[in-house]
């Protein structure tokens, strides 16, 4: 349903709420008690018929009501003083006033006819997809053990509401389906969600496990699922491992999720969130012609709207990389528009955990080592289970001679998120700072793996060339630069020595131990 007052126009069915054409991020219980004083303007409505409604009967002292009521207010462009929407009747309840005109769907001539007017710009910006947790199961055969099951269930959405890449829905409006059996499609429909995670929960003796599965709600195919098995003792200590891994995981299979469905979609019909979904999956394998497609679907994207962030990282991450490979016809240019994409980044999204990981990606491939860490360090503060900011951080921190802190990042990243298609940049981190830290054997090791993962990855056979070197096994050395060069011709120890950054003994190390290996000056 949709409707439209004032300057505002929400649709219930997509869970949006827009004014003067742009959309307005609320929370989930203030977007629920927009709808109910909708749908119910005709009366006044008093504080039980909201708490039913709104927090299922639960207790709800007056001061937060009204703080809810005041967040909404401000949402629409109304206020406490000026009530012009949304009437206060003292010791009676609240009204909506405002005119609404209500419209069945999208197809509405009504509805139409009003989206098409010229007097407001079209919405355009990103519509990011939107994800429920339902509540897990406690398949124990324990009453008792209820508390874990919604303690995980809590925890998760918690975790996940951190990613910024997704709308979460509240807890509040998922417990409904606790007891009742509803097919996914019809949650999503009455819940206006694009994916439904679900799981449950079994513990026996001292052992607990957890199952967990991601469901496109219109077409119920299942887009991930795992299980995590658990020894029972630390309660607590256990939720945050398995919820962490669950969102760790969860976070880069949605974004793969999201960019192949994308993907099924005309290139004339996408939104500029679907065009960054579609640069982001390109970007994942860093091959030439994908950073190239990657660039083009951030132009699009930034075409289509100027003042979202995400596109402007993703262009930079994928010229900043071009920039260091050397692979496009002026790599000079590529530093200098990645470096502006960088700062219109940090300017538009400065608190988003993505868009901070492709900034500090740039800022590495660019030799900036220190300032990447700080982005990946950011990133991580807001979304502490973002694997990807954990995984590239390893690298940086090798940069600055500080190997032992990036094994850290990639043990956590690669506990996250072992499936993600960055991990072969994860291991190239872990070759790196096992190589800086003289553990040359393991260096050759992890960069090994990283090429079974991706045999066009560039980092990994030079780095395993400058191991080998080190452990003066020159012709195998060579041989690894001569493949690494095949997917960077014009990689050189002149490109590899700006990327040193003030006096740091490994990345120097790594410098000669690519020389004796080979690489041209």
């Amino acid at each position: 349903m949709r409707y439209v007052f004032a300057n505002c126009e929400f649709d219930t069915d997509r869970r949006e709420l827009c004014r003067d054409r742009k959309l307005v991020a609320v929370a989930p219980q203030v977007f629920d008690l927009l709808s109910f004083l909708v749908s119910n303007r005709n009366r006044v409505v008093s504080k039980d018929d909201l708490v039913e409604a709104i927090w299922n009967g639960r207790s709800v002292s007056d001061a937060a009501l009204t703080t809810r009521l005041n967040v909404l207010r401000k949402a629409i462009g109304d206020s406490g003083d000026e009530q012009r929407l949304i009437k206060t009747f003292p010791r009676k309840g609240v009204r909506f006033i405002g005119s609404v005109r209500e419209f069945g769907g999208q197809n509405d001539e009504a509805a139409t006819e009003y989206a098409l007017r010229p007097s407001a710009p079209v919405i355009t910006g990103p519509r990011r997809p939107s994800i429920a947790v339902l509540p897990f199961q406690n398949l124990s055969g324990d009453p008792a053990q209820e508390f874990i099951a919604d303690g995980m269930t809590e925890d998760i959405i918690t975790l996940l509401s951190q990613t910024r890449d997704f709308l979460v829905i509240a807890r509040g409006s998922t417990l409904a389906y606790r007891a009742k059996a509803t097919g996914l499609d019809d949650i999503g429909r009455q819940l206006g969600v694009r994916y439904i995670l679900e799981g449950s929960v079994r513990s026996a003796k001292q052992k607990l496990r957890v199952t967990a599965q991601l469901v496109e709600a219109s077409t119920a195919e299942r887009v991930w699922a795992a299980h995590f098995d658990r020894e029972l003792i630390d309660l607590f200590a256990v939720q945050d491992d398995i919820t962490s891994g669950i969102v760790g995981a969860l976070h880069p299979q949605l974004l793969l999720a999201e960019a192949q469905s994308y993907k099924r979609q005309p290139p004339s019909s996408l939104d500029a969130w679907g065009l960054s979904m579609r640069g982001m999956l390109a970007l994942t394998s860093l091959a030439q012609e994908n950073l190239d497609i990657a660039a083009d679907f951030a132009n699009r994207a930034i075409a289509i709207a100027p003042e979202f962030g995400l596109p402007y990282g993703l262009r930079a991450f994928a010229l900043g990389y071009r920039a260091y490979t050397q692979w496009g016809p002026d790599w000079r240019q590529d530093a200098a528009q990645a470096s502006a994409d960088i700062k219109r980044t940090l300017s538009d999204q400065p608190d988003d955990p993505t868009a901070l990981f492709l900034a500090g990606g740039a800022s590495h491939f660019m030799g900036r080592h220190r300032t990447s860490i700080g982005l990946f360090e950011r990133a991580i503060e807001l979304n502490p289970n973002l694997a990807m900011a954990h995984g590239l951080l390893a690298i940086s921190c090798a940069s600055i001679d500080r190997p032992a802190d990036g094994l850290a990042h990639v043990e956590t990243a690669l506990r996250l998120s072992p499936r993600d298609p960055m991990a072969y940049l994860f291991v190239a981190g872990q070759a790196l700072c096992r190589f800086v830290s003289g553990d040359f054997a393991g260096a050759v090791a992890c960069a090994e793996k990283g090429i079974s993962m991706n045999f066009s990855s560039c980092e990994n056979y030079f780095y395993m060339a400058a191991a080998l070197a080190e452990l003066g096994q020159m012709q195998q050395a060579k041989e690894q630069i001569k493949r690494g060069l095949r997917f960077a011709p014009k990689m050189t120890l002149l490109v590899i020595g700006r990327a040193i950054e003030g006096r740091n003994l490994g990345w120097t190390r790594y410098h000669a131990a690519l020389r004796k290996a080979g690489l041209p000056e």
